[in-house]
């Protein structure tokens, strides 16, 4: 029997051998990125502390991340794992996290910057932090134009808001310690600093008569000065600001000639002129004219121009008939006076039916052509310039046959705002009479 028993215990032990070597453990699993930083940043004896939860996945980009007690490391294919923590990662958080506009952090939270500030740079930009302005995203336009001022290390410091939008013509701004950065798609970002923006905000900034700043400010011998969409603004430290609202007629689209408002010089000639079909027109209003014939036409509208480019000698001549046919208070409702006519600019074009129907009269408003023009000319860069009811702005009857090219955007934001006449627009006072 002792021998019976020994030899079961002898096949039992080499069973369990076999089955042992069946069963012996896997070999340990590499550690993930995720794993690997946060070894890196101490463990539980660094900033994150310890884990408070597993390692999740499945975020956009096939993106991974783990929270920890004070933050989290985040990973994606695309970055690598970086860590978030602090008023960064909250900033980050109300942003959208990585499905929001600056996607996934591409570095950790960098410090040492002037005043102690630190930033953290994502695929779509960066946050910025300092003890005195909190933490702050700085993306885009404004992002770039900043970065050529030299970051916090220059003239406008650290962000104090994020960037703010829906002014006017779809543009947006950015406060900084030292003033801010306003951008638009017209414009572009643009710096806007000191006495010139105190000057600047005093018209009303964006909205005002000056419109969005198209340089940034320049100085030379004592004098700054910043170019506007309609102006500028000088200032130097005697005199402080000075705001200047003419536009250079050979340049702008948006000048504006009326009764208050005579040409400067008043023989000014534009160029170069384009045939549209008869008339002139300075090239670029006639390159957008001639797109909006076309499409009229393909549209089934017979429409044909008029009257286009007159030279100081014309209208001179043509202003002078009609005081001889109704006399000069009549005449000075249909027609301008030379030197203050707008078809002098280049700009204007009268338009009308082929066949003739209401040609120059109130009632071309209710014809094809008329029609058509009202609903259509902005997108062309073109404005109905002597409204219905808009004379005590404009100084002229109603012409819906007279159109005046200001340009896509200008036409486009008179549309959206509103704004049925260029005075209004421009912040400019009325011209009833001369």
């Amino acid at each position: 029997m002792r021998r019976v028993f020994a030899h079961l215990l002898v096949l039992l032990s080499a069973v369990l051998l076999v089955a042992g070597g069946l069963t012996t453990a896997p070999p340990a699993q590499a550690a993930t990125a995720i794993e690997t930083k946060y070894a890196e940043l101490g463990g539980s004896g660094g900033n994150l502390g310890a884990p408070t939860s597993a390692e999740v996945c499945g975020l956009r980009g096939g993106g991974c991340y783990r929270n920890y007690q004070r933050g989290a490391i985040v990973w994606s294919p695309a970055t690598g794992a970086h860590p978030s923590w602090g008023a960064i990662r909250e900033t980050w958080r109300s942003y959208g996290f990585e499905t929001g506009g600056l996607g996934y952090p591409t570095t950790g939270e960098i410090c040492g910057l002037r005043n102690a500030g630190c930033y953290q740079s994502f695929q779509g930009g960066a946050i910025v932090w300092s003890p005195a302005t909190g933490a702050r995203i700085s993306v885009g336009g404004i992002r770039t134009a900043w970065a050529a001022s030299g970051f916090e290390n220059g003239a406008l410091g650290y962000p104090t808001t994020n960037e703010v939008c829906g002014l006017r013509g779809g543009g947006c701004y950015q406060n900084y310690q030292g003033g801010a950065i306003i951008w638009s798609p017209a414009t572009g970002a643009r710096i806007s600093i000191g006495g010139i923006r105190a000057a600047w905000a005093a018209t009303g900034y964006e909205n005002g008569a000056l419109g969005y700043p198209v340089s940034n400010e320049s100085c030379s011998g004592g004098t700054c000065s910043q170019a506007y969409q309609r102006g500028r603004i000088s200032w130097t430290a005697a005199g402080g600001a000075r705001v200047f609202r003419d536009i250079d007629v050979a340049a702008s689209v948006v000048v504006v000639v009326n009764k208050r408002r005579q040409l400067n010089p008043a023989r000014h000639v534009p160029g170069p002129l384009v045939d549209v079909g008869g008339p002139l027109l300075r090239s670029d209003a006639a390159q957008q004219f001639s797109r909006l014939l076309a499409d009229a036409r393909a549209g089934g509208i017979a429409m044909v121009p008029v009257s286009g480019y007159r030279s100081y000698d014309t209208q001179a001549s043509l202003y002078a008939s009609y005081v001889d046919l109704y006399g000069q208070t009549a005449a000075d409702l249909i027609s301008a006076r030379p030197g203050f006519s707008e078809h002098q600019t280049g700009l204007a074009i009268d338009i009308g039916n082929a066949n003739g129907a209401c040609g120059l009269q109130e009632c071309f408003a209710g014809t094809p052509a008329g029609a058509w023009a009202a609903q259509n000319a902005w997108r062309y860069g073109f404005i109905v310039r002597y409204p219905q009811g808009q004379t005590p702005v404009t100084g002229y009857a109603y012409e819906p046959w007279h159109l005046r090219y200001v340009g896509p955007t200008v036409a486009s934001e008179m549309r959206t705002h509103g704004l049925r006449t260029l005075e209004q627009y421009m912040s400019l006072p009325a011209a009833p009479s001369y």
